[in-house]
């Protein structure tokens, strides 16, 4: 979910983190794979090379495959898309996915923040 700011830059009540991870999404028509690029609490940033029929508006389920092999399924629907990359806005399925999300959002805002801080360092060093 996004708000127009009057500067026309958009703030988001859950901040967005870099998260690469590979994905299934499903509608009721087909099966897709996906590849994340990244994830907030209420949606992703996903890429598709083949080709699809998806719709804005298209009901859907995401299930992202983590690191230590478990997997978080959210459900919601096609926000936009642009060429090859589809924004989904979705919630967590369940306490358990819900648990899974928000520890795997915390791990990487933190590397996020390193990275970030990192790339501050390097630009005033050269």
């Amino acid at each position: 979910m996004t708000i127009s700011a009057k500067d026309g830059r958009n703030r988001r009540y859950f901040p967005r983190v870099s998260y690469r991870a590979y994905a299934s999404l499903i509608t009721l028509g087909q099966k897709l794979e996906v590849h994340i690029l990244d994830i907030s609490f209420n949606g992703a940033l996903a890429a598709v090379i083949n080709k699809h029929t998806l719709n804005v508006g298209d009901e859907l389920v995401l299930t992202i495959e983590i690191d230590d092999g478990e997997k978080i399924k959210m459900q919601g629907r096609l926000a936009h898309q642009n060429e090859h990359y589809l924004g989904i806005e979705c919630r967590a399925t369940g306490i358990d996915n819900q648990s899974r999300l928000r520890e795997l959002l915390e791990t990487n805002k933190a590397a996020d923040q390193d990275r970030s801080l990192e790339s501050m360092l390097n630009k005033h060093e050269g």
